[in-house]
């Protein structure tokens, strides 16, 4: 069960505070309650998932509106609401006349006149190509124009000549017009002499990844590693190309020697964890996560998810529950957590495994999670919990909850508990239907029979070879056998069984009083002898490990 757990897990894949919360008792009672400031971690949780959920929207929003991430000379159909097609501008005549050329530009700007103003400024770059001014004039005309990719070529020439407040223009437009061979020209040079930030790094890497050239980005990242030193950003970079080039070794020395240099952090911790997972060592994966366990706040859920899944893995139970727990406070865990978390509660605390499988049930609609709920439910002698359980299930059943022998079986136990014992033995006998080698059942029913004193049906039950029943059934079938006046099939189940399990006092006394039923009182008097003996022995033993020497 717990290998399978595991391989579900990575289908889908990644722990909870560095102490865990003091918690009330019954904790799986209210999910989110981790100590008495529960309230306000709560909140504090669900505010940091709203800050993500916005910060995504918000940069959707502006993707929609600025284009970033389209393609602006592909529009694929319906052009985006910014995008205007391009102006074929036609020079104008005459030579060029720096009083008459600004006299018009102001004239056709204060007559709102763009188009003939936009002309005007073309015209005086193509004639005077080194005067900066009549660029930022074409520039702040094209943009009032809509013609962004006008404006990102005067943008760069600008940038090549020198102007840094240029270059950055150039590089946000580019990268909002899908621009990468633009960004790459731009960047490059500032990433070569060992001057570009860590933005302009994320611009350049992103560049080379459209133009589908993550080996170059890998090389320059190299390059800038060996001659400027470490530096934790080109470190992360380098561990993330390199797995995206299935270079997992070198992926996880970049990660190893960033924690080495500045520290582990929760989101570092996990890559490398999940590195070394992927490589099969486990024990290696979860210290590295514990290296950085006291960093991790309630927020890092991914993180904590990891810790549990791999605790689990290498049987840390105790890391595991604890995991597993805060998740479910939380109300982060997932199905699988959800199953680990049963399991791991189930060992100690019955009524904890009912309630968390019955919130697996309530959340999944899994049967899995329902059987585990009725099944400790009935462990935990829950009764009015199990009744309300068996109740969910409609009429219809569209789930074939029916089908399965521990629904009846669970059925069994709690008419047993109400006292109906008609309902009881046909909800056993529906399981021995279903799965006639069903030990628990026939144990249960024989129990009952033998506790209501109904010979005829124990008579009808006990047919066949009664005197070899399997070893979990050879005490009732015992008892059924004496309670049926059968007292030398009993004596000889009876023998069977003390032979496996030893004889004890007071097996020979219930073994002398079948003797004496049957007619052998010698023997039964040699029994109860034998059984007297060995009280007296026992008592003896105790006196002298009583002393002191």
């Amino acid at each position: 069960m717990r290998r399978e757990i595991t391989l579900l897990f990575w289908l889908s894949l990644p722990l909870v505070a560095h102490a865990e919360p003091s918690v009330p008792a019954d904790w799986w009672k209210a999910p989110g309650s981790l100590a008495s400031d529960d309230a306000k971690w709560r909140a504090k949780y669900l505010q940091q998932q709203k800050k993500v959920a916005d910060a995504f929207a918000a940069d959707l929003q502006q993707s929609q509106k600025t284009g970033k991430g389209m393609s602006y000379l592909d529009q694929g159909g319906v052009s985006p609401s910014w995008y205007k097609p391009p102006i074929v501008a036609q020079p104008f005549p005459g030579a060029y006349s720096a009083k008459l050329y600004d006299l018009a530009y102001s004239a056709f700007l204060q007559a709102h006149r763009l188009q003939d103003a936009y002309r005007l400024a073309y015209t005086a770059v193509l004639q005077r190509p080194d005067d900066r001014q009549w660029r930022q004039r074409l520039i702040q005309v094209s943009l009032w124009l809509g013609q962004r990719e006008q404006a990102l070529t005067q943008w760069t020439w600008l940038a090549q000549h020198g102007d840094a407040a240029a270059s950055q223009q150039a590089i946000t437009l580019a990268v909002s017009l899908s621009r990468p061979d633009l960004v790459v020209q731009l960047l490059s040079p500032a990433a070569r002499a060992g001057t570009l930030s860590d933005a302009g790094w994320k611009s350049l890497i992103f560049a080379y990844g459209e133009l589908g050239e993550p080996d170059k980005a890998l090389t320059n990242i190299d390059a800038a590693l060996q001659r400027g030193g470490p530096r934790r950003y080109l470190l992360e970079q380098k561990a993330y190309l390199s797995y995206q080039l299935g270079q997992v070794h070198q992926s996880l020395a970049a990660l190893q020697r960033s924690a080495e240099i500045y520290g582990s952090t929760p989101q570092l911790a996990g890559e490398e964890a999940r590195l070394l997972s992927m490589q099969g060592n486990y024990r290696l994966a979860f210290q590295a996560l514990e290296r950085a366990r006291s960093a991790a706040s309630l927020d890092d859920v991914p993180f904590w998810q990891l810790y549990a899944l791999l605790a689990w893995e290498i049987h840390d139970d105790q890391a595991a529950f604890s995991a597993e727990k805060t998740l479910y406070l939380l109300g982060a865990a997932s199905q699988y957590d959800l199953q680990r978390l049963v399991l791991l509660s189930g060992k100690e605390n019955a009524q904890a495994a009912m309630h968390v499988a019955e919130q697996g049930w309530q959340r999944y609609h899994l049967p899995l999670f329902y059987f585990e709920a009725i099944y400790y439910a009935g462990a935990a002698q829950e009764w009015q919990k199990l009744g309300a359980l068996l109740r969910q299930i409609p009429p219809d059943d569209p789930d074939g909850i029916r089908k399965y022998p521990a629904y009846w079986m669970a059925v069994g136990q709690w008419a047993s508990s109400q006292g109906d014992d008609d309902r009881a033995g046909r909800a056993y006998a529906e399981v021995l239907r279903l799965n006639a080698e069903d030990e628990l059942a026939q144990s249960n029913l024989l129990w009952m029979l033998i506790d209501h004193d109904r010979i005829a049906a124990l008579r009808a039950l006990l047919v066949g070879d009664t005197l070899h029943p399997a070893p979990g059934l050879r005490d009732v079938v015992a008892n059924a056998l004496e309670r049926i006046g059968q007292s030398r099939a009993a004596l000889y189940v009876h023998g069977s069984e003390r032979k496996a399990q030893g004889i004890t006092p007071q097996a020979l006394l219930q073994q002398a009083g079948l003797w004496a039923e049957s007619g052998s009182s010698g023997l039964a008097w040699s029994q109860r002898r034998q059984a007297a003996w060995q009280s007296f022995q026992a008592l003896e033993r105790e006196d002298w490990d009583g002393v002191q020497p």
